[in-house]
């Protein structure tokens, strides 16, 4: 039995409305979060582009960043 015979056996039609179903539950699930999100949280993301005085620290300092990489072995040179 080839290739073509297979595809020829499928039903293709239930692909689209698959991705359908899967769209719109990814969709709903993501506006389900936004619109639950509290508005302070939402104001205060809103305002990130505007305050430049604002300084975001990262998760993970450089400092340990630079320990983890030399622990693993890694050379820098």
């Amino acid at each position: 039995m080839s290739l073509t015979e297979i595809v020829s056996f499928l039903e293709l039609s239930v692909f689209p409305s698959v991705a359908l179903v899967f769209f719109l539950t990814a969709f709903l699930a993501i506006l389900w979060r936004v619109l639950r999100q509290p508005r302070s949280e939402t104001d205060l993301a809103a305002s990130i582009p505007l305050d430049d005085d604002v300084v975001f620290t990262p998760r993970v300092s450089i400092k340990e960043k630079s320990t983890d990489m030399t622990d693993k072995g890694a050379s820098h040179g």
